[in-house]
């Protein structure tokens, strides 16, 4: 099952899919938002689902004997936690953490669509009511 989550994950642009049904299903729940706030919206949760991946596996990768060391010399959980844990989570994570800021980063430039979407809207609107289809458009092309 976790190979077929991760295939799921691993599409070009779930930001994108997820964009699009923030920016169309929201409103029909009664919460309106901006193609800006979708957009950061979408790209917030999708960030956040990749981030807590990678730190699940860090802490998963901590080896088990230094945990055991640190409880067997006598220090608390949350010492445990705070001196072992902790570093060395962090250590593990750093690299896949950067890796996923920047794919986030680079995913960003997918938040456009939104905004070509209510221009195109828009752009149809204006030419149902005023007939200039090549002006109407040739203004939206150069937004």
């Amino acid at each position: 099952m976790p190979a077929v989550r991760q295939k799921l994950h691993s599409s070009p642009c779930p930001d994108f899919r997820s964009q699009l049904f923030l920016f169309y299903a929201l409103p029909d729940i009664g919460i309106r938002l901006t193609p800006f706030e979708t957009s950061w919206l979408a790209l917030a949760l999708w960030g956040g689902a990749y981030q807590t991946e990678v730190f699940r596996a860090a802490f998963e990768a901590v080896p088990k004997g230094e945990v055991t060391a640190a409880r067997a010399l006598g220090l608390p959980a949350f010492q445990t936690f705070l001196d072992i844990t902790l570093p060395i989570a962090l250590r593990i994570a750093i690299t896949g953490t950067t890796t996923t800021a920047i794919t986030q980063f680079r995913s960003s430039s997918f938040m456009i669509v939104v905004g070509y979407q209510e221009l195109t809207y828009v752009a149809n609107r204006i030419v149902s009511d005023t007939f200039k289809v090549f002006e109407t458009f040739g203004i939206a092309c150069l937004m």
